[in-house]
C-alpha cells in the first residue's frame, strides 16, 4: 500500500513538473516572434500616425481659428445697432451668435487637449526604445502592445456614447444660452444647437480607427507576412516507462 501511494506521488510529481515546463516553454514566446510581433507594432504605429496627427493638429487648430475669429467678431459688432422707426436699437443677434460660438469652440480646444489622441504620438514614444537586445526587446514588445491598446481604447472613447452624450449636452447649453440668456426666439437657440452638434458628428465620425483594427488583428494572430501567428491550444497525454508525461500548447 506505502509502495502505491509513494509511486502515485512520484507520478503527481512528475506530471506536474512536466506541466510548468511545458507551460513555461510555450508562455514565452521565441526570439523570432517577438521581433516579429514588434515589427507588426511598429509599422502599425508608424502608419497611423500620419492620419492621427492630421486629424487631431487640424481640428485644434480648426477649432482655436473659430474661437479667436468668432470672438473677435463678437467684440467688434456688439454695439451695433439698427433703425426701428427712425430710432437707433441696440442690435446685437449677430454679436451674441459669434460669442456663443467661440466659447464652444474653446471648449472643443479644451477636450481635444485635455484627452490627447494618443494615436498621433504613440510611434513617437515607442521608438527611441533600443531593442539591440532580446530582453530589450521583450520590453520593448511589452510597451509596444500596451500602447496599441491605449490608442484602440482611444479611438473608441473617440466614438462612445458618453462623447456623443457630451457634446449634445455642450451643444444643448449653448442653444439654451442663446434662447434663454439672450432672450431670443427658441428657433434661434434650435439652430445653434443643431450646427454646433452637425460640426460635433463631423469631429467623430472624421475621427480615425486604424488602431482599433490593428489591434483585432494583433490578438487574432494576424500579422501579415511575419509568417507568425498564434496557435491554437492543444494538449497531450504521453505515457512512458515509469510515468506520464502531460503537455499543455498555447
Amino acid at each position: 500500500m506505502s509502495r502505491s501511494k509513494s509511486f502515485a506521488s512520484i507520478v503527481l510529481v512528475i506530471l506536474l513538473a512536466n506541466l510548468s515546463v511545458a507551460y513555461a516553454q510555450e508562455a514565452s514566446p521565441s526570439d523570432e516572434q517577438v521581433k516579429a510581433r514588434l515589427a507588426f507594432i511598429t509599422g502599425a504605429l508608424d502608419a497611423g500616425q500620419s492620419r492621427a496627427k492630421t486629424w487631431w493638429y487640424g481640428w485644434i487648430a480648426g477649432y482655436s481659428a473659430g474661437a479667436v475669429t468668432m470672438g473677435v467678431l463678437a467684440g467688434a459688432h456688439w454695439n451695433d445697432t439698427e433703425l426701428v422707426g427712425g430710432i437707433p436699437v441696440r442690435d446685437r443677434g449677430f454679436a451674441e451668435d459669434m460669442l456663443v460660438g467661440s466659447a464652444t469652440f474653446a471648449l472643443g480646444v479644451a477636450g481635444l487637449l485635455i484627452d490627447p489622441f494618443v494615436p498621433a504620438t504613440a510611434a513617437r514614444k515607442l521608438r527611441p526604445l533600443p531593442e539591440t537586445t532580446s530582453m530589450e526587446r521583450v520590453e520593448k514588445l511589452r510597451r509596444a502592445e500596451e500602447l496599441l491598446r491605449q490608442c484602440a481604447r482611444r479611438e473608441k472613447d473617440g466614438r462612445s456614447l458618453k462623447t456623443h452624450l457630451m457634446n449634445v449636452g455642450v451643444n444643448a447649453a449653448a442653444g439654451v444660452v442663446t434662447a434663454a440668456a439672450f432672450k431670443r426666439p427658441w428657433t434661434d437657440g434650435l439652430i445653434t444647437f443643431v450646427t454646433g452638434e452637425a460640426v460635433s458628428l463631423l469631429t467623430i465620425f472624421s475621427q480615425p480607427m486604424r488602431a482599433t483594427r490593428d489591434l483585432k488583428k494583433y490578438e487574432a494572430g494576424d500579422l501579415g507576412n511575419s509568417g507568425v501567428s498564434t496557435p491554437a491550444r492543444t494538449w497531450s497525454l504521453g505515457v512512458w516507462p515509469g510515468g506520464l508525461s502531460f503537455r499543455l500548447q498555447f
